[in-house]
């Protein structure tokens, strides 16, 4: 338990929680519940209007909801512009220690509402650079926007030397967190059979299934027993949808939709795949190797390429201009080798240990007291 003088009043801020499966979504309500557990004061300003929390928040978690966005949509610029003073009033009243903006769409304008308030504001970053290669506007808001806060969190190292130099003093990693409960004992369970290679995430073009069900649609005729199966939603379903149909996949790909319940699909899979084109922090890639699934991803990968050792703890496929043949190459090799996948994924558990849900609220706990401070640096 938190000491009472060490206790904080926190402020997050993200776009919304309502939305299905999203990753930045699922950290922040892992680490504002165990911040509520360790007893600190929590609140969590959205765009949303009524709805529930994909994810469940704690008891203890007090949602400002202003009602401006739809989930999964670009907000009006109106409306946000508008809504700043309102945004600056709701933290203020809660007279927050520190403030926390996660992601760019989110903690731009919430350092702009909450310029000269004296509070610190943080901004917390869930995409790597790559993500705003031809998103000049985009990026061009977050380089204004630096001098608005207090300091930046990344979830990886790569992510924070992406950076500018002169930016990188006020950049701070802090990992995201895994809770390793849930996926405790899959790896002594069996696959399901018939067996499925699985991916996770939502559907966005960074996140590259349509190269996934390519490579799929190279071995479905000489693997007839085999499925493919995406867990997530998003933007791009019906495009995907399109290319399942054109590689005549329906009866071999599924497309089951968002879930909370996201252990029980690793426990079910027998390989996953985890196809992107980036990642700050490979999520998906952690939670297969805490399940004890063997893992696949692209070498030019950045996230995943951190948390996978080649023929260690999962397989590394070349990138470049072959991509869908060096993909179905992996997979191939996987499909054909039960040694092989039970020997990768036997490695994973112990790869992601400091991941932990414990140890990263620890890190994150002591940046914020640091924060409140007033004593941050590396």
């Amino acid at each position: 338990m938190t000491h009472p003088g060490d206790r904080l009043s926190l402020v997050f801020a993200i776009k919304s929680l309502n939305v299905e499966g999203g990753g930045a979504e699922r950290v922040l309500v892992q680490l504002a519940n165990s911040l509520v557990e360790r007893g600190h004061t929590v609140a969590i300003l959205t765009f949303d209007g009524p709805g529930r929390s994909f994810y469940p928040l704690a008891a203890g978690v007090e949602r400002l909801d202003m009602a401006i966005g739809t989930p999964g949509h670009p907000t009006p610029r109106f409306k946000l512009l508008a809504s700043l003073p309102k945004m600056r009033r709701l933290v203020r009243e809660r007279r927050p220690d520190v403030a926390i903006g996660f992601m760019h769409s989110m903690y731009v304008p919430f350092g702009a509402a909450l310029w000269g308030a004296r509070i610190p504001v943080i901004a917390s970053e869930h995409a790597g650079f790559h993500h705003f290669h031809g998103r000049w506007a985009q990026r061009a808001m977050v380089r204004l926007g630096q001098a608005l806060f207090f300091a930046k969190t990344v979830p990886s190292e790569p992510v924070r030397t992406a950076h500018p130099p002169r930016e990188r003093e006020q950049v701070f990693v802090l990992p995201n967190p895994l809770d390793l409960a849930r996926f405790e004992g899959i790896s002594d369970q069996p696959p399901s059979d018939p067996p499925t290679i699985l991916t996770v995430g939502r559907f966005m073009e960074e996140k590259n299934q349509t190269e996934l069900i390519e490579a799929f649609a190279l071995l479905a005729a000489d693997y007839p027993t085999w499925t493919l199966r995406l867990v997530g939603d998003g933007v791009m379903r019906e495009e995907l949808e399109r290319v399942v149909e054109k590689n005549r996949l329906s009866t071999r790909v599924e497309m089951p939709g968002a879930t909370q319940e996201v252990a029980a699909e690793y426990r079910a899979a027998s390989i996953v795949a985890v196809p992107s084109l980036y990642e700050s922090f490979g999520m998906v890639t952690a939670e297969a190797q805490a399940s004890g699934r063997p893992v696949i991803g692209f070498a030019d990968c950045s996230g995943t390429n951190e948390l996978i050792e080649n023929e260690k703890n999962g397989l590394l496929v070349a990138g470049g201009s072959a991509r869908v043949a060096s993909l179905a190459a992996g997979l191939r090799r996987l499909m054909d080798d039960a040694a092989l996948r039970a020997r990768l994924g036997a490695a994973g558990p112990r790869s992601v240990d400091q991941f932990s849900i414990e140890r990263v609220v620890d890190v994150w706990e002591n940046f914020l007291q640091a924060c409140k401070a007033g004593t941050l640096y590396h």
